[in-house]
């Protein structure tokens, strides 16, 4: 079962604001319809807007090993190559972004081609790919099940770090017959990035770069009110329990109708809403927001929104804790699996203090060498290198991660 809960909370108080915006138009001329000019962006997809900004750009499809089907994006010119129907130039470097919570590949190209990161790399002469995660707007489909099949969203971040992420990066790099390529992931992009890096070696050696943008590990010290609150009321014990699968579908008629028409209406009222949701941003362009709620949220499952509120809660960053229900007094090897799902799903654990899901907090492993993205052209780039860890409760042997605002221990 499914049901967009988050889009229809927020809705609803936009919903408001329009019959509110409506009646005030109403009082000052009652014989007239207020006409609300509407941004062009609002309601096209990624496709749509990358070409209406001037861009080539492909559709490709690729399956994991679990049987997802996920679409991803790819600019391979300029914004020069596509204007005159030239060739991409060869030997291009890959990069891959990837989204972050309720994210799409739409944000790295709802802005103007001077604000957004997909044009900007792609004018810097990288060949761009766009991965979007299983359960958002433009990968919903599976080998097996349906997006109404509630097994289709027995899915989290995870996951998306031990299938979609590699099953993106080896595709990219056959694609493009590379053997490395720069990885730039926001927010969940970064979470699945440290459960796949630090899992599969193989995998972390085929990055040559990653860029953490607002990296999601630990979340005990999380700002955002709302999922700070449905984490420690555990509201999604409530979704589970009423047999909600799916966490905050698009909505078209919401998101782009209501959304689009509200949000140009009273823009103030609408960003504040989404910051009591999301948390203030200082660099968020207001004007672009009914642009950006068209196509947000682009939803994930109620199991991955589970697994983050276990972070925020526990501020740990382990695997997704199914539960033991032993009896404190027995010891933890004599457990039935009927009674401790934990066992059942990791295996036997050696103490009661190991009845906790595992741990991903030990030992990291990601390649050495450090090579910036450069937003210059190809002719000016220089590639540097850098062998300083990024010093924050990540292991110490991360040599390819870098942040401007470092991450200190607590």
């Amino acid at each position: 079962m499914t049901y967009p809960l988050l889009a229809w909370t927020i809705w609803s108080l936009v919903l408001l604001l329009v019959i509110g915006c409506v009646g005030v138009a109403g009082e000052a001329e009652a014989t007239e319809v207020a006409e609300v000019d509407v941004d062009e962006d609002v309601g096209r997809d990624v496709v749509e807007i990358v070409e209406v900004r001037g861009y080539s750009v492909e559709t490709h499809k690729v399956t994991t090993a679990d049987d997802y089907i996920l679409t991803m994006y790819r600019l391979p010119k300029t914004y020069a190559e596509s204007q005159t129907g030239a060739k991409a130039a060869v030997k291009k470097p890959v990069v891959l972004l990837q989204h972050g919570l309720l994210d799409s590949s739409f944000t790295f190209v709802c802005n103007f081609r001077n604000q957004s990161l997909a044009f900007l790399l792609a004018d810097a002469g990288y060949d761009v790919w766009l991965g979007n995660n299983r359960g958002t707007t433009w990968s919903r489909e599976h080998l097996t099940y349906t997006d109404d099949d509630d097994e289709f969203w027995e899915f989290s971040w995870e996951d998306m770090g031990k299938y979609d992420l590699p099953a993106e990066i080896n595709y990219v790099l056959n694609k493009t017959r590379r053997s490395t390529l720069s990885y730039v992931g926001h927010s969940e992009g970064t979470t699945q990035a440290f459960v796949g890096f630090s899992t599969d070696q193989e995998l972390a050696k085929k990055v040559s770069y990653f860029a953490a943008l607002a990296p999601v590990a630990w979340t005990g010290h999380l700002t955002a009110n709302v999922f700070k609150t449905m984490a420690k009321l555990h509201l999604e014990k409530w979704f589970q329990a009423f047999g909600i699968a799916e966490f905050s579908a698009k909505s078209t008629f919401i998101q782009e109708v209501i959304g689009g028409y509200a949000c140009t209406l009273a823009e103030k009222l609408c960003s504040t809403t989404i910051s009591l949701v999301a948390g203030p941003s200082v660099s968020t362009n207001t004007s672009r927001i009914p642009v950006y709620i068209s196509q947000t949220p682009a939803g994930t499952s109620v199991k991955n929104m589970a697994h983050y509120a276990q972070s925020i809660r526990d501020n740990t960053f382990a695997s997704y804790d199914y539960g033991c229900k032993c009896d404190q007094d027995s010891d933890i090897d004599e457990c039935s699996e009927s009674k401790c799902e934990n066992k059942k799903v990791y295996g036997s654990f050696e103490s009661k203090a190991s009845t906790r899901p595992p741990s991903r907090s030990a030992r990291w492993c990601t390649p050495g060498q450090v090579s910036s993205l450069d937003l210059r052209t190809p002719l000016q780039r220089r590639q540097t290198s850098s062998s300083s860890a990024m010093r924050c409760r990540l292991a110490r042997s991360f040599t390819n991660l870098q942040s401007r605002n470092t991450v200190t221990s607590t």
